[in-house]
């Protein structure tokens, strides 16, 4: 249980030698990004505390205590784990793509299966990630970690003792490319535990790549109309979960959980999948909303 002092405690060791600082607020509990504010003075720090403070998050509970962390500058990563009996085996990397719109700073735009050319990075993500385990002692069952790349190396944004979320999408864009899921490994830690003890410590080439596009609306009103016939037209789709029915109320995206869709990607050339996800992006139409008329008073 802390107090908005304790905040700006915090603040002065993150200072620089002019005085300036740069620091998240976050609840303690949530996900997607909610709540999630970045600041750079103390009356940010003051206007998100309040906001963050005595509010539900989207589990439904109580913010009863705040979170503040250095802001860090990188690149974004997710570490998916199970271990068992303090075996730690990875077995999905992602990169994150998130971007600043719609007022926010930390929307998110899609997140990919992540292999780079020569594996020196997810080596050291998972090496780091593994000893993140270690430290806090998490011996069992599946693990969501987020990395930073800073200029200084891997540095922990968060880890969670749960399977990866977003309403389990991510099983069909890793059973092709990696052969196996969290999910499956997590069957196979209880019921199989030689496939699991077998898996390599980290998953082995790629055989296909695969990208969640997470769609991005900009204006708050009523989706009358979608043209999905633009999404299933591309190369690599997969599939689309669209969060917000037509006839529905659709909120301007600011986080993961404002996002109104996720489209599935895949392919084995990661060219195409890049492509796609840019198509996405960049064309209009997709959405048809009914904006909310703003009354200036």
């Amino acid at each position: 249980k802390n107090s908005f002092k304790k905040v700006m405690d915090f603040v002065e060791g993150c200072k620089d030698e002019e005085g300036n600082f740069r620091v998240v607020l976050k609840p303690v509990a949530s996900a997607g990004s909610e709540g999630v504010f970045f600041a750079t003075n103390e009356d940010e720090c003051k206007k998100y505390y309040d906001e963050i403070f005595g509010s539900t998050n989207v589990f439904g509970c109580l913010n009863d205590s705040v979170l503040i962390q250095e802001f860090l500058e990188g690149k974004e990563y997710v570490v998916d784990s199970v271990s068992v009996e303090g075996v730690h085996k990875t077995v999905a990397i992602w990169e994150y793509d998130k971007r600043a719109a719609n007022g926010a700073k930390f929307v998110y735009y899609g997140m990919r299966l992540y292999e780079s050319e020569t594996g020196e990075r997810e080596e050291a993500l998972v090496d780091y990630m593994h000893k993140v385990l270690d430290a806090l002692e998490i011996r069992n069952g599946p693990s969501h970690g987020e990395v930073m790349w800073t200029k200084n190396g891997p540095c922990l944004v968060e880890v969670g003792s749960r399977p990866h979320g977003g309403e389990g999408t991510f099983v069909q864009l890793v059973e092709q490319p990696i052969g196996y899921s969290q999910l499956s490994v997590m069957i196979d830690a209880h019921e199989n535990r030689h496939k699991f003890f077998n898996l390599p410590r980290r998953p082995e080439r790629l055989k296909a790549h695969a990208m969640e596009v997470c769609l991005v609306n900009s204006h708050e009103g009523h989706l009358v109309g979608l043209a999905n016939e633009k999404l299933t037209s591309l190369a690599s789709f997969q599939d689309v979960e669209w969060k917000v029915k037509v006839g529905e109320h659709i909120p301007i995206t600011i986080d993961f959980i404002t996002s109104p869709a996720a489209v599935m990607l895949m392919h084995h050339d990661r060219e195409v999948v890049e492509r796609d996800q840019e198509i996405i992006h960049s064309t209009e139409g997709l959405m048809d909303v009914k904006r909310i008329a703003v009354n200036h008073l």
